[in-house]
Order: structure tokens, then C-alpha cells, then sequence
């Protein structure tokens, strides 16, 4: 029960936290509640939110949930929540019911409630300057345009989800899903242990290697502050490029006569 809470608690707040948000959007509901006649909206813009908000905290749906959509997602049910339906419409009905100076007066204070209880969708922690025409991370960039076509390569999780926006040739050992294997303490496949082995503070070669020619991995990209136990070139392989970010490892006798193919799966 505590963990429910525990796991609650902090998904609301990373959801909430930062803003006052969340009361303006509870006295909305509850104004609509209060003030709206017609029932469908009444049920839609002032009900539902409330009761999402009860199903959320319950610890028998909340852990039923859970158990349905897993932890990593169970925050995801406060996005049934609409506060840019909700809150607008509950300052509509306040503003019906006056007139004159009064709704200007009223109107004034409902849009100062709403930008001084938001958050800045614009700021520096949610975007940054795009420095290129694909609009992704420039690092990415610099590791795309080393890496050749049609290869089949593992890379830092820090490039995973971009470089196929760069070069859709380039398959990939890992999507992003599976960083979902982070923290694993007893890897059961093949996949887990090459991945969780990637991880590592220290990558040992004698493991990653192995493991990454089973699955015919011709390139590794990885950041160049990582160490290794071994030397590449003991077991095959060359340092074929690096960017001020990453270095580019390829089996010393690659020679990309024969591409491979997975893209067009």
C-alpha cells in the first residue's frame, strides 16, 4: 500500500510539480459542477475530472491499474485530465454571470490565474535552440555523418533515439525500449546481457564482443569517456572515427561490400 502511494506521489508531483496548476484546475471542476446546467458537459468538463482524479488515488484502482498498465505508466491515466478544457470553461461560466466592468474585471483575473499558475511551455528545460535542419541533438549529427550506410550497430543510449532520424539505413541492436532494462539484476536473454554489459562503468570486452557478433553487430558507438577491459583491437576491431562525444568502433577488416539489408524489413 505504501509503495502505491510512494510510486503516486511522485508521478503527480513530476506531473504538477513547479506550477499551481492543479488547484486552479480542481476549482474549475468544481465551478462546473456547481454552475453548469446542460448535463453532457457538466459529466465531461466538471465530473470526470474528478473522478479520474479519485480512481488515481484510490489504492484499489490505483494498484489494479498498476498491475494492468504497468508502474513506468500508470501516471499516464492524469493525462485523461484536461485542464485546457476544464480551466477555460469554468472561467466562461464565471464571466456569464457578470456584466459591465465586472466581467472585464473578472476576465483580467482569470488570465493572470492562469499564467501566474502555469509554466512557461517556452523555457529553456522543455526547448533549446535547433542547431540543425533535422532538429536533433548536433552530437547525433556528427555521429551520423561518420557512420556508413546499411550497417547494423549498437550505440550510447544517448544517440539510440535519434540516429535513424539521421540515416534510416543504420539498424540499431536496441530501440529505446529497452532502457526498460536498466537497473535488471539477472538478465534472462541474450539481448539483456549485451545491453546491461554496455551499461557497465567498465565494459568488459571479452563479454560485450561475443555476445554483439551473435547478434552480427558491425559498429559500436560509445561515449569517449567510457574504459574497457581489453583492447579493441586484440579481439578484431579498429577505432574507425570519433567526434568530440563518441568514438566509432568497426571490425578491422569491415569493408561495407556488403551492406546489409535490414532497413527494408
Amino acid at each position: 500500500m505504501q509503495e502505491f502511494f510512494d510510486i503516486a506521489k511522485t508521478d503527480f508531483m513530476d506531473t504538477f510539480g513547479g506550477a499551481w496548476l492543479f488547484p486552479l484546475l480542481a476549482v474549475a471542476a468544481l465551478w462546473i459542477l456547481w454552475q453548469e446546467k446542460d448535463p453532457t458537459r457538466k459529466l465531461l468538463l466538471g465530473a470526470l475530472p474528478l473522478i479520474f482524479l479519485l480512481l488515481y488515488w484510490c489504492p484499489l484502482t490505483g494498484i489494479l491499474f498498476m498491475k494492468i498498465l504497468g508502474e513506468n505508466v500508470y501516471w499516464r491515466i492524469l493525462w485523461l485530465l484536461l485542464p485546457a478544457a476544464t480551466i477555460p470553461y469554468g472561467g466562461c461560466l464565471l464571466l456569464k454571470k457578470l456584466t459591465g466592468l465586472r466581467r472585464y474585471g473578472a476576465f483580467l483575473l482569470c488570465l493572470a490565474g492562469i499564467v501566474l499558475c502555469g509554466k512557461n511551455l517556452l523555457s529553456e528545460e522543455w526547448f533549446e535552440p535547433s542547431t540543425n535542419v533535422y532538429k536533433i541533438p548536433q552530437y547525433v549529427v556528427e555521429v551520423g555523418e561518420l557512420l556508413p550506410d546499411h550497417v547494423h550497430a549498437m550505440v550510447s543510449n544517448r544517440v539510440m533515439p535519434y540516429i535513424r532520424m539521421y540515416n534510416p539505413t543504420i539498424t540499431l541492436a536496441f530501440g529505446r525500449n529497452a532502457l526498460i532494462w536498466n537497473g535488471m539484476e539477472a538478465p534472462v536473454y541474450h539481448d539483456h546481457m549485451l545491453y546491461l554489459e554496455a551499461q557497465k562503468e567498465e565494459i568488459d570486452l571479452d563479454v560485450l564482443i561475443p555476445l554483439a557478433e551473435e547478434m552480427e553487430i558491425e559498429f559500436f558507438v560509445f561515449s569517449n569517456n567510457r574504459t574497457y577491459l581489453g583492447e579493441w583491437e586484440a579481439y578484431g576491431y579498429k577505432l574507425y572515427g570519433s567526434t568530440n562525444d563518441f568514438n566509432i568502433y568497426a571490425r578491422a577488416d569491415w569493408s561495407g561490400k556488403e551492406p546489409t539489408e535490414r532497413w527494408k524489413e
